[in-house]
Parts: structure tokens; sequence; C-alpha cells
């Protein structure tokens, strides 16, 4: 399972890398819970399952912050700065960004696709942090 981030830059545009959800900072339960653990992404404030039809292409778009989960098929992330991941069932996308243009989503696969989409609204100015920010909590 591949996961990445999409952000934005201070160039304007918003660009892919791959992230480690395992270098999240993980908050382990007590007693029973001893060795289950959580990182809370965001407050989600919309759950959406969207078909992707084969050969569609959407124009770029603004993203929204949000956590994309690939579930079956084959689809296309594209930032603005024209670099794309493909992605597998089970792969996911963190979205940080708000920007227009933000992404462009296809589905080069021959049958539909669908992915998941948990909204996120940001959080208040100055509380984002990248995923570097969070593993170099953790150590």
């Amino acid at each position: 399972m591949a996961q990445y981030r999409l952000f934005a830059g201070d160039d304007g545009r918003t660009h892919l890398e791959p992230i480690d959800l395992h270098d999240l900072p993980f908050e382990n339960g007590p007693g029973d819970f001893k060795g289950i653990g959580g990182s809370v992404l965001g407050d989600a404030s919309r759950v959406m399952v969207m078909q992707l039809k084969s050969g569609a292409r959407t124009p770029p778009h603004r993203a929204v912050p949000s956590l994309a989960v690939l579930l079956e098929g084959e689809a296309v992330i594209e930032a603005s700065d024209g670099e794309s991941v493909r992605l597998a069932p089970g792969d996911a996308v963190r979205v940080e960004t708000t920007g227009r243009g933000g992404w462009r989503l296809g589905n080069p696969g021959k049958s539909d696709a669908l992915l998941a989409l948990v909204q996120m609204p940001p959080p208040p100015s100055g509380e984002q942090k990248s995923s570097e920010q969070q593993a170099g909590e953790q150590t």
C-alpha cells in the first residue's frame, strides 16, 4: 500500500511526495488497548465515495483537505506541477492544500474505480504541520 502527500509549495503549485503513515505520531491506548494506537489527521466534515468511470479525467480543480483512499480499480492523481502518481486499491493520498488547480483525477483503467474521500476542514492558520514536522515530533 502506497501513501502520498499532496501539498502547496512556496511556488504556488501543488506537489506530490511519498509519505509513510507509520511515521505519524501514534498515541497508544491504556490497559487492554495497549499496542493499539491512533493518529488524528483532522476532523472529518464529509465522507464521500466517488466513482471514476473508465477513461475519465477531470480538469485541474481546487483540492479540499482530505484523505483519499482508492477502494477499487485504478486512479491517477496529478499535482499542478505535473507530477502524478498511479494508485492501486488501498493506496492513500493525504491532501493538505486548498489551492485552485490543486489536482486532477483520472482513471486509466478498463473498469470503473471507487475512491473514498474523507474531507477535513483546514486547521486554523498556522496549525497545519507537514509530515516531516509530525515525524520529527515523534523522535
